[in-house]
């Protein structure tokens, strides 16, 4: 036995296994639904997707050149209504977790754009009124989806 099969996984990760997974017969109206029902052909082009979440690396090869700019919005007690927003040139990611999510989205939308809405801080962290108003943004700046 490897020493590598030896680590410790944590628990929710047996119903992962290959000999645990199961195909699940199709029956309807689930066997008529599929990615040419869901998306007809459709590759995303002109459609807008706004990420508020941890920020997009755009440099991320999974998103194919797709981020097309990055919104910072942070905490600011000083500020009326105590959020900042600003440009964010380059778009950052704190936690790789809104770079995880582009990167299905261009996976299924190649011809997407995307826009980064960071509004987590460096330490992981935000407010409520961060996220809220990353959303306000998105809607505001007319994308047609908001992840």
């Amino acid at each position: 036995m490897s020493l590598e099969s030896e680590k410790p996984r944590p628990a929710w990760s047996a119903q992962f296994e290959a000999d645990a997974l199961r195909a699940m017969p199709l029956i309807e109206p689930i066997r008529g639904i599929d990615a040419e029902w869901a998306w007809g052909g459709s590759q995303g082009a002109g459609v807008r997707v706004a990420i508020v979440d941890s920020g997009v690396d755009p440099d991320h090869p999974a998103l194919g050149g797709s981020v097309v700019s990055g919104t910072l919005v942070t905490w600011d007690p000083q500020v009326e209504g105590s959020v900042r927003i600003e440009p964010e040139d380059p778009p950052a990611d704190v936690s790789g977790h809104g770079t995880a999510c582009g990167g299905i989205i261009h996976s299924i939308a190649p011809e997407a754009e995307i826009y980064s809405v960071r509004v987590l801080g460096s330490d992981l962290t935000a407010k409520a009124l961060q996220f809220a108003a990353g959303v306000r943004w998105a809607i505001d700046e007319g994308m047609q989806i908001v992840n």
